[in-house]
């Protein structure tokens, strides 16, 4: 039975497409229904909806496709509304079985391509996108690409080892930093004084660099440990929470809204809190790493240098927890005491030149995991003597937890930096 009114239309194109997207996620491979009705049925109907419609009142259309105004008017027009939409509903589902029939193919796992299947359902392009990334990180792994890149490194680099889904991961990130970074030069919006993109773009920043440095790291565990369940969750609790984060605080970002301490509603309350969890299953893969480290099976290191690795993931996993509580957990947000008119701030990071800033204390918490084992190898570049290497690694790391609990307490009295001012 035909539909009586251009709403009716509206309400079976629309149920028919949820038909398709719901047999792609939910019988992706069951007896080839979701590649029928996704991939030819549904679609099929679709385009014929669509061809009656530009048949029968394009001839009365306004506008046209040489102009955005064009465009406009044409749409002013309600058939032609409607036929822009069932447009969008029969290709984005054709493209959505297309992607999904690609994916078994390159036999990427079903539960990765959901969040794929949602976004080009939402916003197609961007599902393709994602798609393309997905398998392109999915390749990187599989095919020694990782290991090519490697030989094409100086010859001192040649020996270091890169685990290669963290790597695939933390170039995938710096692939999302594009479109980041093109939304950050057109949108002039703010939030608090700063561009809606540049919260997003320091996270994705700060992954890439998490993302590589545990894939310089994890290669030095033992085989064994790797293959627990611990050194699964080194890479696994550090993937899925970071990019989950990312789209949270890129969706905040695209509305204008604050993705941090955003307490208005209880929908927004719960999604800050997950946002939190996130935040820890990220950090304590660090803690696991430097569990595997210390092992005695794990790779032969010298002291200096395997000492830094541990106290450093120890630090990062232990001072970024207890940081990150305390940022979380702020009534005020991540400023301590009453904020002046003018507020001079630190560049970039936005830290606050006159009253306390908890996030000094949970950036340094945070990239312990680096500064520690570079100071480690300057100490075994300069000396081969394990005593004084140990010994130097001890202190130093302990002046730099010292440092970072300095900066907490003194952001916790309303102090600026580490309140020696």
């Amino acid at each position: 039975m035909l539909p009586a009114t251009l709403d009716d239309a509206f309400a079976l194109g629309s149920q028919l497409a949820m038909l398709g997207w719901l047999s792609l996620i939910l019988l992706p491979r069951w007896r080839g229904v979701s590649a029928l009705l996704a991939g030819t049925v549904i679609p099929t109907v679709l385009s014929i909806g669509y061809f009656v419609l530009i048949a029968v009142f394009w001839s009365e259309a306004k506008g046209g496709f040489s102009s955005l105004d064009g465009v406009a008017d044409l749409f002013t027009s309600r058939p032609l509304l409607l036929a822009g939409w069932l447009h969008y509903l029969a290709f984005d589902l054709f493209l959505g079985n297309w992607i999904l029939r690609r994916a078994q193919e390159e036999e990427l796992p079903h539960w990765a391509m959901v969040p794929v299947l949602l976004a080009t359902f939402l916003f197609g392009p961007i599902g393709y996108l994602a798609f393309l990334l997905l398998r392109a990180s999915v390749r990187a792994t599989r095919d020694d690409r990782i290991a090519r890149l490697q030989a094409r490194l100086p010859a001192w680099l040649r020996s270091l080892e890169l685990e290669p889904r963290l790597t695939a991961a933390g170039f995938a990130m710096a692939a999302l930093m594009v479109p980041t970074l093109i939304a950050y030069a057109i949108d002039m919006r703010l939030i608090e004084g700063t561009n809606v993109w540049l919260k997003p773009l320091k996270f994705e920043a700060s992954l890439i660099l998490y993302f590589f440095t545990l894939a310089l790291f994890l290669p030095l565990a033992s085989e064994r440990f790797r293959a627990s369940w611990l050194g699964r969750y080194t890479i696994w609790g550090a993937l899925v929470p970071g990019f989950l984060e990312v789209a949270y605080i890129g969706w905040r970002a695209s509305r204008a809204e604050a993705s941090h301490y955003n307490r208005e509603t209880l929908l927004n309350e719960a999604l800050y809190d997950a946002m939190g969890v996130g935040a820890v299953m990220i950090t304590l893969a660090s803690g696991a790493l430097a569990y595997g480290l210390a092992r005695r099976n794990a790779a032969p290191l010298s002291p200096a240098l395997r000492w830094s690795l541990v106290a450093g993931l120890a630090l990062t996993c232990v001072l970024g927890l207890a940081s990150g509580a305390t940022l979380g957990s702020s009534a005020s947000g991540h400023f301590v005491g009453t904020v002046p008119a003018d507020n001079p701030t630190i560049p970039v990071f936005g830290w606050s030149l006159v009253i306390g800033d908890l996030r000094l204390a949970h950036f340094l918490g945070l990239h312990a995991l680096q500064l520690i084992p570079a100071f480690g190898l300057a100490v075994w570049l300069l000396t081969r003597q394990p005593s004084v290497g140990r010994a130097a690694v001890g202190l130093f790391s302990a002046g730099y937890a010292t440092v970072t609990l300095m900066a907490l307490a003194a952001a916790l009295n309303a102090r600026p930096l580490l309140g020696l001012g």
